[in-house]
C-alpha cells in the first residue's frame, strides 16, 4: 500500500504537470496515446489499435466513478451532488482506482510521459527498457501478490502470478542488485522487487535491511517448524545466497 500510494502520488504530480490540468479529459486528450498522437511512422492499424485502447481506458475510468459513485465514496460524491464543484479531478480518480487500473492507465500513456514519470521515480534502464514498460509491468507484478495475500492464497511458488516478466523486468533487477538471475517462480524474487521500490522511494537503507531480516526470520521459522522433506520443496536452495546479495547491493 505504501508503494502503491507513493507511485501513483509521483505519477499524477508529473501527468499534472505535462498537461498544466487537473482535468481527467484533458489527460486523455493530452497524455494518452491515440490515433492523431503516435509517432509519424505508425501505420493505419497502430493507429487504430492505439485510439481503440484510448476508448477502452476512458470507459475503464468512468466505470471506477460510476461504481464509487454507487457506493456513495465521498471522494466522487463530493463532486457530483456539489454545485459548486463540475466534474472529477484527476487526483480524486487516483484515490479509488485499483492498483490493476493504475497500471493498466499508466500503460495508455505516451511514451514521453512514461519518460518523465521513469525519470521521477529514479528508474534508469532506458537502455533495456525500450517499451517504457516497467513503471506498470512491475505493479501488475505487486498487484498479483498483493491480492493473494488479501484473500489468503498460497504465496510461496508464486502460483498467483498472472504474466511472466518480461527481460527488460528481470535484467533491470539483476542489474540493479548483482544478482544472478531474476524470474518470478519463487516469493523471494518478490521481496527483491519490493526492495527496488523501497529504494527507488528513498526508505532507509536500515529500514530495508531491517525489512529483509524479518523475512529471513519468518522462513527460518518455518524451516524449523516444518520437517526437513517439506522446506527444501517450500524454500528455494539459493534463497539464502540471493538475499544476501540483495543485502550487500543495498
Amino acid at each position: 500500500m505504501f508503494i502503491e500510494t507513493a507511485v501513483k502520488n509521483i505519477a499524477l504530480n508529473r501527468i499534472m504537470i505535462d498537461t498544466n490540468s487537473e482535468s481527467i479529459q484533458k489527460m486523455l486528450n493530452n497524455v494518452v496515446m491515440s490515433y492523431n498522437n503516435l509517432p509519424a511512422t505508425s501505420n493505419e492499424a497502430q493507429k487504430k489499435k492505439a485510439q481503440h485502447n484510448k476508448l477502452r481506458l476512458e470507459n475503464s475510468i468512468h466505470s471506477s466513478i460510476s461504481r464509487a459513485y454507487d457506493k456513495d465514496n465521498p471522494q466522487i460524491t463530493h463532486f457530483y451532488n456539489n454545485s459548486n464543484h463540475n466534474g472529477v479531478p484527476l487526483w480524486a480518480l487516483f484515490e479509488i482506482i485499483t492498483l490493476g487500473d493504475f497500471a493498466n492507465l499508466l500503460s495508455h500513456l505516451t511514451f514521453d510521459t512514461r519518460d518523465h514519470i521513469t525519470s521521477d521515480l529514479g528508474i534508469q534502464a532506458a537502455a533495456i527498457d525500450t517499451n517504457r514498460e516497467l513503471i506498470y509491468r512491475y505493479l501488475y507484478m505487486l498487484k498479483d501478490l498483493r491480492n493473494a495475500v488479501a484473500h489468503n492464497a498460497v504465496v510461496f511458488d508464486t502460483r498467483f502470478r498472472t504474466s511472466d516478466p518480461s527481460r527488460a523486468m528481470t535484467e533491470n533487477l539483476k542489474n540493479a542488485f548483482c544478482l544472478p538471475y531474476v524470474n518470478f517462480k519463487t516469493i523471494g524474487d518478490y521481496l527483491i522487487l519490493i526492495c527496488y521500490y523501497l529504494e527507488l522511494l528513498k526508505v532507509s537503507k536500515t529500514e530495508i535491511k531491517s525489512f529483509i531480516r524479518d523475512f529471513e526470520k519468518n522462513t527460518n521459522n518455518y524451516c524449523r517448524a516444518v520437517d526437513s522433506r517439506v522446506s527444501r520443496v517450500v524454500v528455494h536452495p539459493d534463497l539464502t545466497a540471493r538475499l544476501q546479495m540483495l543485502k550487500n547491493s543495498i
